[in-house]
């Protein structure tokens, strides 16, 4: 049963990503980062979750790794403020 649990709600941001995109938004690089971002909360959520149902180590590894690996890379992706488009720039105040 954890099995199943684990890898059903692992599928969820995939699927909000896939109707998202389905529903007409850009999948631009914002889009995207921002999918990194909520997928690896989920993530990290999902390995607190487990811990507390008291799930097989490897689970909630596996998840905090991913977690963890999204976080980092949600952040090294942003790179400089400077090359971003104007509309994406954080120092523009909208």
């Amino acid at each position: 049963m954890i099995v199943f649990l684990n890898i059903a709600l692992g599928i969820i941001p995939t699927l909000a990503l896939g109707g998202s995109i389905a529903a007409g938004v850009n999948d631009d690089r914002r889009h995207r980062i921002m999918f990194v971002l909520v997928y690896a909360l989920w993530a990290i959520t999902l390995a607190m979750w487990n811990w507390m149902r008291s799930a097989p180590a490897g689970w909630i590894v596996l998840w905090l790794v991913a977690g963890v690996a999204a976080l980092a890379w949600c952040f090294l992706s942003r790179g400089d403020p400077a090359k971003q488009p104007p509309h994406a720039r954080p120092d523009k105040g909208e």
